[in-house]
């Protein structure tokens, strides 16, 4: 009883997993590098206003310019983290997915290979009951009565 094996199938989808994850992973670090940049341009930012507050009066007017520069940058790192995590929510259901599909498929091979075990032990089981049947028989023969 030959059925189709999936084996190099599962091993496919499994590639396709992991290359799921590699990818996934290369996001996150780029969602975390993004992060990072927000963290350091707001303390420059909290630095920068600790200079101004300590800097003389004449000093003190490039400020605003630089405000309106960091604002702008604040935006942009914004922006970047909207649309990395927007990407990371979309490798990850990409991810979900090859995985529920190389799941589906581990499963139908676990099913078919119980399947086939249970019908040889179940054609086992008939060869063994026949050979004790013909044992009884040749006995019965020989040892009349």
């Amino acid at each position: 009883m030959a059925k189709k094996d999936l084996h190099s199938l599962i091993r496919l989808r499994k590639w396709d997993v992991d290359e799921k994850r590699r990818a996934l992973g290369t996001l996150l670090r780029h969602e975390e590098a993004v992060i990072a940049r927000q963290n350091a341009h707001e303390a420059e930012i909290r630095a920068e206003l600790e200079f101004a507050n300590n800097a003389p009066v004449e000093l003190r007017g490039t400020l605003s310019a630089y405000l309106a520069r960091a604002d702008e940058m604040r935006g942009r790192l914004a922006e970047a983290l909207k649309e990395v995590q927007a990407r990371v929510a979309h490798a990850q259901n990409e991810l979900a997915e090859a995985y529920r599909r190389s799941k589906t498929l581990e499963v139908t091979q676990a099913n078919r290979d119980k399947a086939d075990e249970l019908e040889e032990n179940r054609l086992e089981e008939i060869e063994l009951n026949e050979v004790g049947l013909n044992l009884f028989r040749r006995r019965a023969l020989v040892e009349p009565g």
